[in-house]
This record gives structure tokens, sequence and C-alpha cells, in this order.
């Protein structure tokens, strides 16, 4: 594993790990151009899959690697809003410039959000000791819309819209 990855010890798990580093980098006095905390939005950019959210099941805990299918069994090709939001939550907590990604996080999000106004319950998301998997169904709800607030604070009211895309006025 790469020196400036983190590891999740309490969900599943690199992005989550993530999240907790940089945000705790940041909270600490660190540069958001610092090079430990650049490296890990690199990382978690090359993680982003296609349809613009990212994805790891409980395999990522006990093999201590990315998965590499995503959430394909309980997600949505491979990403799940969980994951996506603790994606999102890392990258505009450090500023990513990359708002492209960004916008297709939310995007993500936002295409996901069921018409009650929750997002779908996924695969596992907490694990304890590695080994045990915990479904905590509230994270399905809170970390989007705290991702999707933070987003909206960091880039703007627009950053989930397409830019292609101009609004009748």
């Amino acid at each position: 594993r790469l020196s400036f990855v983190r590891y999740g010890s309490w969900a599943c798990c690199f992005c989550y790990g993530c999240w907790f580093g940089i945000e705790g980098l940041i909270k600490s006095g660190e540069s958001a151009s610092s090079p430990a905390i650049q490296k890990c939005c690199q990382y978690l950019l090359s993680q982003q899959r296609a349809n613009g959210g990212w994805g790891e099941d409980f395999t990522s805990c006990y093999d201590k690697d990315y998965a590499a299918n995503g959430m394909q069994s309980y997600g949505d090709d491979g990403s799940g809003v969980v994951n996506t939001a603790w994606a999102l939550m890392a990258l505009s907590a450090a500023k990513c410039n990359d708002v492209e990604a960004v916008r297709k996080g939310v995007r993500y999000l936002m295409s996901r959000q069921l018409d009650c106004g929750d997002w779908p319950q996924e695969g596992i998301a907490g694990v304890f000791n590695r080994a045990c998997g915990i479904t905590y169904t509230a994270y399905r709800n809170v970390f989007p819309i705290w991702a999707l607030g933070r987003c909206v604070a960091t880039y703007g009211d627009n950053i989930g819209k397409d830019p292609c895309i101009k609004e009748l006025e």
C-alpha cells in the first residue's frame, strides 16, 4: 500500500481512511497543497469509476487493498453512495482542483437519490476488526447529504449542474 493512502479500520475502507487522513491533516494546519494531501487526492481520483462514483466493498478491509470490482455486487455499476460521499468529502476538504471529477461525483449522488429523499441501502459500509462487517443504515443518508453540502460550500451552487447545459431563464 502506498504510504500516503489511509486504510480505514472502522469502515470500508480507503475512501473512508483517505477522508479522515485529509480532514485530520487540514484541521491540524497542514496546507491542502502539501504533497501528502495531493497524492492522496490523486489516489482517490484514480479510483473514480466511469459513472462518477466510487465504490469499495468489504473485501477492501479484509484484503487491505482497494476492491478491484468496487461495489459490483451491491451498488450501481461498482459505485456506492457512501463511498462516493466519503471520497467527495476528502476531495472537497482538500479543495481538489479537479472540479470536473468532483462534479461527476456530485451528479452521481444526485442521480442515486430516491423519490422519498433517501439514498438506497447498499452493501456493508462499516467494519470492526477488519473481519466483522456492520451495516449502519444511517450512513446511506447522512454521508451523501453531508458531502453534497460540503461540495456546494467549497465549489459553489453550480457544482451539481452540467456545464454543457444552459438553463432556461
